[in-house]
């Protein structure tokens, strides 16, 4: 059983966070996921794509 890896969507323009999303540690294509999910944001959001960036949400991978 792999552990979850967790992530957040920020837009770089107000630094806030806009999305959460947890994926599997050993998804086959979680690049894929991450820059789909990015698109979906910035379409969803009327954000230009490069205004959004996502990084490892290394609290909830503590259990913090």
């Amino acid at each position: 059983m792999s552990k979850d890896k967790h992530y957040k969507f920020i837009n770089n323009e107000t630094d806030n966070v806009i999305y959460y999303l947890s994926v599997s540690a050993d998804k086959p294509d979680l690049k894929h996921t991450l820059e789909s999910t990015k698109h979906r944001l910035a379409i969803e959001n009327g954000i230009y794509i490069d205004s959004i960036y996502y990084i490892e949400d290394t609290e909830k991978n503590n259990g913090k």
